[in-house]
């Protein structure tokens, strides 16, 4: 055997990880952590040389914290099962793949993003808008899919152009996205903290999303007006509508059931997704009478994947440690005083919310992490300053670090996907996340 099957030590842990948020077993959970340890040892040796660097600078560093805070040294293993949602999604995603391609879902991608007279600037904008419908309902699975669709689309232009063109129209229309879908974490919990509905905020995030779209789509389509692709296709409009209304149906489905699952059973988001794509897939399978070919085609791709999934598990798992680390220092303390500083002036606050999420995305520390800290300083600056303004800050900027996060989820997927280093995502997508930030915090100007 040429190497270890990484799919089998993979799918194991994930398995007992999963029963154990079901029944609680103090057995399972003692596995699972010393199990995530030897996987975590295992899969470093086969990792990048960039994933092996940072995961041990993440390691150290929150070990470090976590010692200097007062943690007991046998209780660091358990931190690397916290953001095991992360990588149970990741490794379900080529279930979901493969439902579309054995369904000739990924040809109507395919003809949808085809671009007229082969313009690379024309295919720019649909590829943009194919990747904003499908992430609406199906969220970061829709990234991966798409990508899949560019790169068998783009196999006869420069590799360098090809990377450039699938990192920002994939990564800036998830971000564009997810800033009114309430679907999002995010949104919902400056939702729940702001004590103003989702609707309120709709038609501000709407506004955000689609004046964003039409700058970028402006400045892209100059940049790539010069530059032509060879495709040939004749492509049947009519039957096109009705392969995507029935796409939009199976789409809305899954939506639906996944907003059902996650109220039923009160799962963190990410990992109720993850667990209704075999599920809902299979049955997918079984309706278009695809069932057999599903299973075998979707086993084959699943282990592939799985097989070489090392740089997504040493980062993530890493990540986790100095999370956990991080929170346990004084330096959220400090940014608490900091922000209560300058509680009179309406627009330092909103640059100073935007630069602390900057910051926390390019050391590593998710969104989600830095909201919470966010959330519980300006709590009582909500009687000062408007609180929808806030929120719309606290969403643009916090989903604005998703297109150009190093260590954030998406970089990381294409990485993996296009073979670039995460670095090179962020120099690409850096100046979009500035404008959307930008544009974020003139909205909530505006509001106030």
């Amino acid at each position: 055997m040429k190497y270890l099957p990484f799919y089998l030590c993979y799918g194991i842990l994930f398995l007992l990880y999963i029963l154990n948020l079901f029944f609680q077993s103090s057995m399972i959970h003692l596995i699972v952590s010393w199990g995530t340890l030897g996987v975590f040892l295992l899969s470093w040796r086969r990792a990048a040389n960039l994933f092996k660097w940072m995961s041990t600078m993440f390691i150290l560093t929150g070990i470090f914290m976590s010692l200097t805070s007062g943690v007991s040294w046998y209780l660091i293993p358990q931190q690397f099962t916290n953001n095991f949602p992360m990588l149970v999604f990741l490794s379900m995603l080529p279930w979901m793949a493969s439902a579309f391609s054995i369904g000739e879902y990924d040809q109507i991608l395919k003809d949808m993003i085809n671009p007229k007279n082969n313009q690379l600037a024309d295919m720019y904008g649909k590829g943009l808008a194919a990747t904003y419908s499908l992430l609406i309902f199906i969220n970061i699975s829709a990234i991966y899919l798409v990508q899949q669709v560019l790169i068998d689309k783009l196999k006869g232009i420069d590799e360098s152009i090809r990377n450039d063109f699938i990192i920002r129209t994939t990564l800036k229309a998830f971000s564009l996205a997810v800033i009114w879908s309430p679907m999002e974490i995010i949104v919902g919990i400056t939702v729940d903290a702001t004590n103003i509905s989702f609707f309120s905020y709709l038609p501000w995030l709407l506004l955000c999303s689609f004046l964003l779209i039409t700058i970028d789509v402006s400045l892209n389509k100059k940049r790539f007006a010069e530059m032509e692709i060879n495709l040939s296709a004749n492509i049947n409009h009519k039957e096109l509508m009705k392969a995507l209304l029935k796409l939009f149906f199976v789409l809305f489905t899954f939506f639906s059931i996944i907003l059902i699952s996650n109220h039923l059973f009160a799962l963190n988001f990410i990992l109720t997704v993850s667990l209704v794509i075999f599920p809902f897939t299979f049955i997918w399978a079984v309706f278009t009478r695809r069932a057999s070919t599903f299973l075998t085609y979707g086993w084959k791709s699943w282990k592939n994947y799985n097989n070489n999934m090392q740089n997504f598990v040493v980062l993530f798992l890493s990540l986790a440690l100095f999370s956990e680390g991080f929170k346990q220092t004084a330096i959220p303390h400090i940014l608490q005083k900091l922000l209560g500083q300058v509680s009179e002036y309406a627009l330092l606050i909103f640059i100073f919310i935007t630069f602390i999420y900057f910051v926390m995305g390019l050391i590593g520390v998710h969104p989600v992490a830095t909201i919470a800290i966010l959330i519980e300083v300006l709590n009582p600056l909500f009687h000062i300053i408007n609180p929808m303004s806030i929120g719309i800050v606290l969403i643009m900027s916090a989903l604005a670090t998703s297109a150009s996060a190093p260590y954030g989820i998406n970089a990381t997927l294409t990485s993996q996907t296009i073979g670039v280093s995460p670095f090179y995502i962020t120099k690409i997508n850096f100046p979009f996340s500035i404008l959307m930030s930008v544009v974020g915090i003139a909205v909530a100007m505006i509001v106030l």
